[in-house]
C-alpha cells in the first residue's frame, strides 16, 4: 500500500472501527471510543514512517503538552457558554487555546515534568468545570462522516506542514480539537449552552487517555521501535480509557462522581 493511500485510509478506518466497537461493547468500554486519540494516533504513525522516530518522539511530547491547551479551550468555552451565545464562546475558546499553545511553545518541558503538569492541569480544569447533571448528549446524524472528513483533513494538514513547522509546533497544531469545537458549537446552537458544556467535559476527560498514548510513545519509541511502541501505546490507552470513564462517570450515570446541578439551576445561577 502506497503512503498516499495509507494516509487517506488509516484515519477514517480507525474512526469507523472505533464506532462499530462502541456500538457493540459500549458498556465494556465505559465511554465513547471516539474519545480516543484516533486522529493523533494515525498522524503520529504516518509521521514516524515519513520523518523518523526522533521527529515522532518530539511531536508526541509536544502533543502531550498540547492536552493542556485543549483543556484551556474547553474551559474557556464552558465558562463563556454560561452567559453568551456560541460565536462568542467559540472565539473565547480559540483565544484560550492560542494563548496556552503560545506559552507551551516557549518552554521546553521535559517528559517527567509533563507527567506531572498534564494530569494536574486536566484535574484542575475539571475542578473548575461548571456543574451539570450528567446526561447523554445525542450524536448528530452526520457525526460519523463529519469525523472522518475532519480527521482526514487534519491528518493531511499535519503531514503536509510537519517539516516546515517542526515537531513542537506541529504537535500543538495537531492538538487543536477541531471536531470538538464544531460539535460544541452545533450543540450550543441547537440545544443550548449546557449541552455544549457537557460534550466538552467529555473532551477534557478524554485528554487523560490521550495523554497516556503520547506518554507511552514518547517513552518507548526510542527503545522499542514503532512495532513495539505503538501496540503498547494502544493497549495502555484503551485500559486508561476504561478506567478514567468508570472513575469519572461510574458504571451508570447515577454513580458518577460529577457534581450535579440541573439545567434550570444552572440557568438561574448564570
Amino acid at each position: 500500500m502506497g503512503p498516499d493511500l495509507l494516509k487517506l485510509l488509516l484515519t477514517p478506518a480507525l474512526i469507523v472501527a472505533a464506532t462499530l466497537l462502541q456500538r457493540r461493547w459500549a458498556t465494556l468500554f465505559g465511554g465513547r471510543l471516539v474519545g480516543l486519540p484516533l486522529t493523533a494516533a494515525s498522524s503520529l504513525t504516518l509521521l514516524t514512517l515519513r520523518e523518523g522516530e526522533t521527529f515522532a518522539v518530539q511531536t508526541a511530547i509536544a502533543t502531550l503538552s498540547g492536552q493542556l491547551a485543549i483543556a484551556a479551550f474547553c474551559l474557556g468555552y464552558a465558562r463563556t457558554a454560561l452567559a453568551h451565545r456560541w460565536p462568542i464562546a467559540l472565539a473565547i475558546a480559540v483565544c484560550c487555546y492560542g494563548i496556552a499553545a503560545l506559552i507551551l511553545s516557549r518552554h521546553d518541558f521535559s517528559l517527567p515534568a509533563l507527567e506531572f503538569l498534564v494530569p494536574t492541569g486536566l484535574a484542575a480544569t475539571l475542578a473548575a468545570w461548571p456543574a451539570l447533571t450528567p446526561r447523554e448528549v445525542l450524536p448528530m446524524q452526520w457525526e460519523l462522516p463529519a469525523r472522518m472528513v475532519v480527521a482526514t483533513a487534519m491528518t493531511t494538514l499535519v503531514l503536509a506542514s510537519a517539516t516546515m513547522l517542526g515537531s513542537k509546533t506541529i504537535g500543538l497544531v495537531a492538538s487543536f480539537p477541531l471536531f470538538a469545537a464544531l460539535f460544541a458549537a452545533h450543540e450550543h446552537y441547537g440545544a443550548g449552552g449546557p449541552a455544549a458544556i457537557i460534550s466538552l467535559r467529555s473532551v477534557v476527560v478524554g485528554a487523560f487517555t490521550s495523554s497516556v498514548f503520547f506518554l507511552t510513545i514518547a517513552s518507548t519509541l526510542p527503545y522499542w521501535g514503532a512495532l513495539g511502541a505503538f501496540p503498547l501505546a494502544v493497549a495502555a490507552t484503551v485500559f486508561a480509557h476504561i478506567a478514567v470513564n468508570l472513575f469519572t462517570y461510574g458504571s451508570k450515570s447515577r454513580d458518577s462522581c460529577i457534581g450535579r446541578m440541573n439545567e434550570r439551576q444552572l440557568a438561574s445561577s448564570a
